[in-house]
């Protein structure tokens, strides 16, 4: 597991994008949605901000404004977030991307935040020219094979949590009989397959259910976990659908624990007697060196209700407003000059090591889940 966060100032970012102050006239031959004055430019925000994922996309808003704030102080610009609320739906998320693309101010898309979000937008976005860059979509497919061309992620991909989720219930837990529930849905049915696939070439014996997104009673299948189950993996994208699958286990007197995966963590919805939760970015709070941001968000914001979601999206905030400054350097900028500068990213980075993308979008280097243990509702990371 991680050895402990680097530390950024934000002199460290700032220094990553060309600061510029000229303005001039769009070029003739770009389209009029595709360009815009250095000095107008808005980010396009994709994720759920209501529905059962609401408060994941609320924490990632409140930190995407949070560097906003930071990045127009240090730089005199004057970036503007606009709002696309998926509703964990990805039917209102090809809508809100289509929106996007006519809006001729935006220059990038931060998101979508939900892998099925970036199945539905991703052609959209790469026939505009657009960038979107996630901070929290995670299944494989997304950069397999280059589908998106101008999507890009500050995340690792399923690729790793899938083996990291497989070693430690499997060697660290030492569970023998395990439940693997998915959520209908692009993101989870990938992940618990890959999962369950990994367990039982371990000898681990698994079983598989699934629920819908929405599902809100789980006693039915909580009735078919056997007593000798010790582990039930739940791929999913709402906290409180894990917390209730944990208490009802409780309820009827089992004694698996539930281990959930990046939706899951929320300190505040998620908090069994006992379980574990996998996550692809790290909750700053438990980073001693992260101190002082965390100081400046919290006088930013009323109340830090904040996990591990909301610093990734700052991340990629930064990543999109460098790219625009690079890609001003002659005083105007197009989506596809800040695709280009996007492409060529090298930012100091508030969760990990300097961000740069490999050829697929991917993070070069693969990056890193996080494990957290979770007593008595309070989390600490593993390792």
């Amino acid at each position: 597991m991680r050895k402990g966060l680097i530390a950024v100032g934000l002199a460290g970012l700032v220094a990553a994008a060309v600061v510029t102050a000229a303005i001039a006239k769009p070029a003739a031959q770009a389209a009029p949605a595709q360009i815009a004055a250095c000095t107008n430019v808005s980010l396009g925000f994709l994720g759920p901000l209501t529905g059962p994922a609401g408060f994941l996309g609320q924490e990632q808003l409140s930190w995407l404004r949070f560097g906003v704030q930071k990045y127009n102080k240090a730089e005199g610009t004057r970036f503007k977030v606009a709002l696309g609320d998926t509703q964990l739906k990805a039917p209102v998320a090809r809508t809100q991307a289509r929106r996007f693309i006519g809006n001729s101010n935006l220059m990038a898309v931060i998101g979508g935040s939900e892998s099925q979000a970036v199945r539905v937008s991703g052609k959209l976005f790469a026939n505009a020219n657009l960038a979107s860059i996630s901070g929290s979509a995670t299944a494989i497919d997304l950069t397999k094979g280059r589908p998106y061309r101008t999507f890009f992620r500050v995340v690792p991909n399923d690729g790793i949590q899938g083996p990291d989720i497989i070693a430690f219930v499997s060697g660290q837990l030492k569970a023998k009989n395990v439940v693997v529930i998915d959520s209908q849905d692009d993101y989870s049915v990938p992940l618990s397959s890959a999962v369950t696939r990994g367990l039982r070439a371990r000898n681990v014996t698994v079983s598989r259910e699934s629920v819908s997104a929405d599902d809100t009673d789980f006693s039915s299948i909580v009735a078919n976990v056997g007593s000798n189950v010790n582990v039930v993996v739940f791929a999913t994208q709402v906290a409180t659908a894990a917390n209730t699958l944990s208490n009802q286990l409780r309820e009827q007197g089992k004694k698996a624990i539930v281990f959930g995966t990046d939706g899951a963590y929320s300190p505040s919805q998620f908090k069994p007697r006992s379980g574990y939760v996998s996550v692809f970015a790290p909750d700053l709070h438990f980073d001693a060196k992260a101190r002082a941001i965390i100081r400046e968000y919290r006088r930013f914001v009323s109340k830090d209700t904040s996990g591990a979601f909301g610093p990734a999206t700052y991340m990629a905030g930064w990543v999109a407003m460098a790219a625009i400054e690079k890609a001003c350097a002659d005083g105007s900028v197009t989506r596809a000059e800040v695709v280009a500068a996007t492409r060529t990213t090298n930012v100091p980075s508030i969760i990990g090591a300097n961000i740069r993308f490999d050829a697929k979008g991917d993070l070069r280097g693969g990056g890193e889940f996080v494990i957290y243990k979770i007593t008595n509702g309070k989390y600490a990371p593993v390792g």
